[in-house]
């Protein structure tokens, strides 16, 4: 038998996670493994391969042509073997688990009470960190598994993650009750006449209102720019500017900041809410029983 038909799994997995993670340091955490550990199973795969699969780069490394394509090989192949393997295991809520979630605002507001009101998780315990401001912390997070999932209004369009949408809302413009030149609804132009509390996106970068209307938008009278969209809510009640949000969130919180939600004066595109996982754990009992529960959340959410 030659040594490529002795290949150890478990070599290619290793080499599969400083693929991806391009980082030798990340993978040993991501493995919970020692970084000597990673190198010597890398050589060992080298050796037995008889060629060169990542080369120094600066203070990172790169993958050779030959890593890339054992890449585009290997990894289906071991995906669908770590997907047979977890299906055989059956998930139980009794036993305890940590399921750690990264979440935007407007999920977060939605989810929390759910989960802290939900006397049906057993032994489970789900916990919420905000999503990160970039792409790749959140593709590393779900990567390394330092998060089971994460739900925010885009998805990555990147190979390895999957997505599925959770629920569907619309852009609205908010105002305090008693404004005194708003009531009801507004024109457009009134919505270039009246300031404007904004609210800036943290993966995009782009403003709520720029990013789901369909036709670009004119200049507005800004002012102030928050990252937060309870601090817009708080700002908008007590002042006369307006604010731009999620339907669902702004009647959330109409009642308790005393809050107008209105129709935008453009037509608007249609916000959705995504989850946001690994592919390696779609077909995981766990995995699916806790995507299950928190689009039983949302959905309930939005119906209330």
């Amino acid at each position: 038998m030659s040594d490529v038909e002795k290949l150890d799994l478990n070599l290619l997995s290793v080499f599969l996670e400083v693929y991806r993670l391009k980082s030798i340091t990340l993978a040993s955490e991501s493995l919970g493994m020692t970084q000597p550990g990673v190198s010597g199973a890398l050589k060992r795969l080298q050796a037995q391969l008889g060629t060169d699969l990542f080369i120094r780069e600066g203070r990172g490394i790169t993958p050779t042509n030959a890593a890339m394509q054992l890449a585009l090989r290997v990894e289906p192949a071991l995906d669908g073997i770590t997907s047979a393997v977890s299906t055989l295991k059956q998930f139980d809520n009794q036993q305890h688990h940590v399921f750690r979630i990264l979440v935007n605002e407007i999920g977060l507001t939605k989810l929390q009470p759910l989960v802290e009101k939900d006397d049906t998780l057993g032994n489970i315990s789900i916990e919420f960190n905000m999503v990160p401001s970039n792409e790749e912390d959140l593709l590393q997070s779900l990567s390394m598994q330092q998060a089971d999932l994460a739900i925010d209004i885009h998805y990555p369009q990147v190979n390895g993650y999957m997505n599925q949408q959770v629920i569907e809302d619309e852009l609205v413009l908010i105002a305090k009750k008693g404004h005194p030149r708003i009531d009801g609804s507004v024109t457009e132009a009134q919505y270039y006449h009246e300031k404007h509390i904004t609210f800036r996106m943290r993966r995009s970068r782009l403003y709520t209102a720029d990013y789901f209307t369909k036709s670009p938008i004119q200049q507005r009278k800004v002012s102030s720019e928050c990252d937060s969209l309870m601090t817009m809510c708080v700002l908008v009640s007590g002042s006369d500017c307006v604010g731009s949000t999620s339907r669902d969130f702004a009647n959330q919180f109409a009642e308790r900041f005393q809050l107008q939600v209105l129709d935008q004066p453009f037509e608007v595109l249609p916000m959705k809410q995504y989850m946001i996982w690994h592919k390696r754990t779609d077909l995981n009992p766990a995995h699916q029983w806790l995507r299950t529960k928190i689009q039983q959340y949302m959905t309930s959410s939005q119906s209330r």
